[in-house]
C-alpha cells in the first residue's frame, strides 16, 4: 500500500481521537457547568447594583451565574410555583418570610440593604418639595402597588398626601418607572434612588421607609456563597454607595 495512503489513515484517525477527546470534554464541561451554574432572582431596582457586585466575582471565582430580573411579587410567586432560583433578591421583607414560611426553607431571609424612593420631576428645578407640584403634573409612573414594593410605598405617599396625579402609569416594576420618567414617556415618577444619576437634572425628593428593607433568601445550597458574599463588608460598602441604606451584619 501506497505509504501516503498509510500516512492519511494513520492521520485521520488520530484527528478522529483528538476531536473525539475535544468533543467529550466540552460535553463533560458543559454538564460540570450546567450544574454549577446559580441562579438568582432579585428585585428590578436592585439588578443594576447586583450586576456590578458580580462581575468580578464571576471572573474570578470561575462561575456561571445566570440572573432573573423582574418585581419582587412576579418573582415570588414564580418561586411559589416552583421556578428553579439559588438565591432570591426581594425589594421587600414580606416576600420572603412568606417563601420560607410556605416552602419550609432552613435559612430564614436576611435584610442585605434599604432602599430609599424618590419622587423625580426631570422639569423643573425644585428640589427638596417635589410633591407640592406633583398635583400640576400630566403624567406619573409608578411601579405597580399589587406586585412592586417601590409601588406599594409611592402609593402610600399618593394616599397620605391627598394627591391625584391628572394620569398614572403603572409600569411592572420600580426600574421601569425609571425608564418612563429618564425617556419622557412619564413627565414624573417615583423611582429607586439609587438609578438616579448625577446626569438626571430636575426636582428629585427622597422617601425613606422601614418597608423598603430588602432581603434575600436562599432557596438552594447553591445560592448560599452569593448570599455571604453579599453581606461582606467590601460588597456592603458598594452597596452603600449605590444609594441603599445598610445595616451593621452580626
Amino acid at each position: 500500500m501506497d505509504s501516503s495512503i498509510i500516512k492519511s489513515e494513520v492521520f485521520a484517525v488520530q484527528l478522529a481521537r483528538i476531536i473525539f477527546v475535544i468533543s467529550f470534554a466540552f460535553i463533560l464541561n458543559s454538564c460540570t457547568t450546567k450544574e454549577d451554574k446559580i441562579l438568582i432572582a432579585v428585585a428590578s431596582n436592585f439588578e443594576p447594583t447586583l450586576s456590578k457586585i458580580l462581575k468580578d466575582y464571576k471572573d474570578s471565582q470561575n462561575r456561571m451565574i445566570h440572573v432573573t430580573s423582574a418585581s419582587s411579587g412576579v418573582l415570588a410567586n414564580q418561586i411559589l410555583n416552583g421556578a428553579p432560583v439559588d438565591l432570591f433578591l426581594s425589594a421587600d421583607i414580606e416576600k420572603t418570610n412568606i417563601i420560607y414560611e410556605k416552602l419550609n426553607l432552613s435559612y430564614k431571609p436576611k435584610v442585605y440593604a434599604t432602599g430609599k424612593l424618590a419622587l423625580w420631576i426631570p422639569s423643573i428645578d425644585n428640589n427638596g418639595d417635589c410633591l407640592s407640584v406633583l398635583n400640576n403634573i400630566n403624567s406619573l409612573a409608578i411601579a405597580n402597588p399589587e406586585t412592586a414594593p417601590y409601588g406599594q410605598f409611592a402609593q402610600t405617599i399618593l394616599t397620605e398626601n391627598k394627591i391625584q396625579p391628572q394620569k398614572t402609569v403603572i409600569t411592572s416594576n420600580a426600574a421601569q418607572a425609571y425608564l418612563y420618567t429618564h425617556q419622557n414617556l412619564a413627565n414624573a415618577g417615583f423611582v429607586p434612588y439609587s438609578m438616579i444619576t448625577k446626569n438626571d437634572k430636575g426636582c428629585i425628593q427622597i422617601f425613606s421607609d422601614e418597608s423598603l428593607q430588602q432581603a434575600m433568601i436562599i432557596l438552594t445550597p447553591k445560592g448560599k456563597e452569593i448570599f455571604d458574599y453579599l453581606l461582606s463588608h467590601s460588597v456592603q460598602r458598594l452597596i452603600q454607595e449605590d444609594g441603599y441604606k445598610i445595616t451593621k451584619q452580626h
